[in-house]
Order: C-alpha cells, then sequence, then structure tokens
C-alpha cells in the first residue's frame, strides 16, 4: 500500500474492515504520528517507544481493573470487597513486591519435572485432535483445533470434575472481558461480574473438597510455589485458576489459530517444520511477530510524561501496540514478510516485555509447537477451504473467529 494511501487510514478499531487493514494503519502512524491521542488514552506504535513503556516502572499496570471499577462506579454501585480483591489480586495487573512473588510463585508450574508432565500432557491431547481431524478430511482451525487444545488442557490440568467443567465452559468467554474493559457494554458488565463471582464460588469449592477429594497436577505444582502454605494457597487458588483461565486460553487459541492460518499460505514452510530440528519453534516464533496474538497492552501514567512534545497526565492512559512495534521496519528487515529464523526474532514483543511479560507465553508457545507437529506428523498438507475471518469483538487480540480447513486441495463447483 502506498504512503499516499496509508495516509488516508485512520485508528478506528469499530470501523468496518479495521482489521483487514491493521498494519497499514500502523504504518501510516509510525511514520506520521507516533503518538496519537484518543481522549485520555495516547497511542503508541513504534518499537522503541512501546518497549520502553512496557519496562517503564513508573507506568501503572493495573488501569484495566482501575477502569473495571470505574464502570462499576458509574452504575451507582460498587465492588464487594471480594470481587475487589480477586480482581487487583490478579498477577496480570498487580505491580511492586506483591507482583514479583505471586509471579515467582506462578512460575513454578513451568519448572522442572512438573513442566515435563505438562509437556507430556499437551502432546498427548494436540496427537488426539489431530487424529480426529484427520479423519473428518475437513474441519475449522479454530473451533476444532485452536480452541479445543485448551480446554482439554485445563481440564486435565486441573482435574476438573464435570460440574466444575460446564461452569468453566459456561463462563470463559464473558471472564475473558477483563482483558479489555472498553469492549464492555451494560449487558457485558452484568456477564463480567456473574462469571467471576461463579468462577470465584466454584474454584474455591473444588479445593474444599466439596466435589469430592480434590488432587491435580496443577494444585500440587502450584502449592510447590506457595512453599506448601495452606493458607496463601487457600487464598490465591482461585485468583490463579481464572488468571490462566483469561490469560492461557486467549493467548494460545489465537496463537494456534494465526499458525495454522500462516501455513496454509506457506506451505514450503512445511518442509522447514519436518526436516529442521529448530523449524517448528522458529516458525511459532515468527508468527508471534508476524501475527502478534496479544496486540496491544495498556499501561496508565502516574506521573507527568512528555512525549514528542506533548504533555501526558497522571490519570492518562498508554495504548501500546505491540503489533505495530513487531512490523517496525526500523528493527526488523522486511518486516510484513514472513521470515522464520530472523537473527534478530527473540526481539519480537507479540507478548509483552519487562516484568509484566505475559506469564503464560511459555505454555502457549509450547501449545503451538506441539499442535504443528502433530498437525503436520499425519496430514500430507493443510488448505483454506473458503474464507477465514478476523474477530471483531477484541481490540487487544488478533485472533481469527473461523479457519474453515481441508487435508485435500478444494476444488471451486464449475457452473455450466
Amino acid at each position: 500500500m502506498s504512503s499516499r494511501s496509508t495516509r488516508n487510514l485512520r485508528f478506528n478499531p469499530a470501523s468496518p474492515g479495521f482489521s483487514d487493514n491493521l498494519y497499514a494503519v500502523y504504518e501510516g502512524m509510525r511514520r506520521d504520528q507516533p503518538l496519537v491521542r484518543l481522549g485520555r488514552t495516547w497511542i503508541l506504535t513504534r518499537y522503541g517507544d512501546v518497549l520502553n513503556a512496557l519496562k517503564d516502572k513508573k507506568l501503572a499496570s493495573d488501569t484495566i481493573p482501575r477502569q473495571l471499577h470505574g464502570k462499576f462506579l458509574t452504575r451507582c454501585s460498587e465492588l464487594s470487597p471480594p470481587l475487589q480483591a480477586l480482581i487487583y489480586g490478579i498477577v496480570l495487573f498487580e505491580e511492586g513486591d506483591p507482583h514479583r512473588l505471586h509471579r515467582q510463585a506462578l512460575l513454578t508450574l513451568f519448572s522442572d519435572s512438573p513442566w515435563q508432565d505438562l509437556q507430556n500432557l499437551v502432546a498427548r491431547e494436540a496427537d488426539q485432535l489431530a487424529e480426529d481431524v484427520f479423519k473428518a478430511q475437513q474441519f475449522d482451525g479454530i473451533t476444532d483445533i485452536a480452541a479445543p487444545l485448551w480446554d482439554r488442557l485445563f481440564t486435565q490440568w486441573l482435574s476438573l470434575p464435570t460440574p466444575v467443567q460446564k461452569i468453566v465452559s459456561r463462563e470463559k468467554r464473558p471472564i475473558r472481558l477483563l482483558l479489555d474493559p472498553s469492549a464492555i457494554d451494560e449487558p457485558g458488565m452484568e456477564r463480567l461480574l456473574r462469571a467471576m463471582q461463579n468462577l470465584d464460588r466454584v474454584f474455591k469449592q473444588l479445593l474444599a473438597g466439596d466435589f469430592g477429594p480434590y488432587d491435580s497436577l496443577f494444585l500440587r505444582t502450584l502449592s510447590k510455589g506457595y512453599h506448601n502454605d495452606p493458607a496463601l494457597l487457600n487464598e490465591r487458588f482461585s485468583i490463579d485458576c481464572i488468571t490462566l483461565l483469561i490469560g492461557g486460553s486467549e493467548t494460545s487459541e489465537a496463537l494456534i489459530g494465526n499458525l495454522l492460518f500462516i501455513l496454509t499460505n506457506h506451505p514450503q514452510r512445511r518442509e522447514q517444520v519436518l526436516t529442521t530440528p529448530s523449524g517448528v519453534r522458529e516458525i511459532v516464533l515468527e508468527t508471534m511477530r508476524f501475527e502478534s496474538p496479544l496486540q496491544m497492552a495498556r499501561r496508565g501514567v502516574t506521573t507527568p510524561l512528555e512525549l514528542y512534545g506533548r504533555e501526558l497526565r497522571p490519570g492518562d492512559n498508554l495504548l501500546l501496540c505491540l503489533g505495530s512495534a513487531n512490523r517496525d521496519e526500523s528493527i526488523f528487515e522486511r518486516p510484513d514478510q514472513f521470515i522464520p529464523g530472523r537473527k534478530n526474532a527473540q526481539r519480537q514483543l507479540g507478548f509483552g516485555a519487562g516484568a509484566h511479560l505475559c506469564i503464560g507465553q511459555t505454555l502457549a508457545r509450547l501449545q503451538a509447537e506441539q499442535m504443528t507437529k502433530a498437525m503436520l506428523s499425519r496430514l500430507p498438507a493443510i488448505y483454506l477451504n473458503g474464507h477465514a475471518h478476523w474477530q471483531q469483538q477484541s481490540l487487544i487480540l488478533r485472533a481469527l473467529a473461523s479457519l474453515p480447513l481441508s487435508i485435500h486441495p478444494v476444488t471451486p463447483d464449475i457452473q455450466t
């Protein structure tokens, strides 16, 4: 797209076709408007600015719970103390030592022998899904692959009994609104409040043994992270389950779906995956850059800040465009081309950076790698069988709503 045409594009997520023109919009903003103001929100698109903001400890990461709390107050209602503790206690939104200690406990989930057990679990579920779609011949990459993999993993990892599975399945969509409060309307607010209450209740019941004696790989590992302190485990268990539900599911589903979409458009990459030991890792890493599942992150201004000659004041918000930073031509050579094995691939910001680097990125990458191996070891090739559609509900995510696929080329009907 020419420079002249990109100048006519605007950052307007509500406009039709915004997702289709997303990277052209970013390109124009990086060149002409690296800092754009919408109300009290400032939008950053250049790599250096985004990275600096992600690492700046003076910028607050709790803008989402504060915005959500504000929405409740405008309705002349107040969050109950337990719900306030739940929202502000999610590791994604914490600051300082509480965040550091909480994050350290959660990282135990992805270390040593528990991590090996989790890898085996992911591989087994990925193999079963690949076998299922091989038998079906035609399938949807989102509803038949990306979403079910996380659902199965979460259920097995936490050893969820059937009554809990049903509640998690029902409430996992509304709880995801915690990632993007700007998308919450009045009915959405009610659904989110109800989802938080129901999930908090059922996870606490699970730990208390209301569904029978409870044990799981997740529980045993998390308990070690909290130094086998039952009081701390009781306080954090429900919060951590919800954290993984909103953080792990969204990013994992988006990454897998985006990866499958790319493989259909770059069939030559299949050989790279099958013949190069590092091929799968390189393709997943480049997917994180090229079609970043987490497109944006939010930060809050707490002290006056000057940027590009503009004054940002306490109470203002920053919208950090990770997807734009990952296409910044000053950092990545030929940024609009999918090139696995880039020398600076690790510089991508697909899951953020700094102290709040997405804690679920390791798990998301594992699922994407195992699903790719399982699919390509069984299927001769993957073909697009119709039109892929990007989701329009969330500004934060770059994810497909549907991805019709086939393991055989689809011949168009010939009208006579």
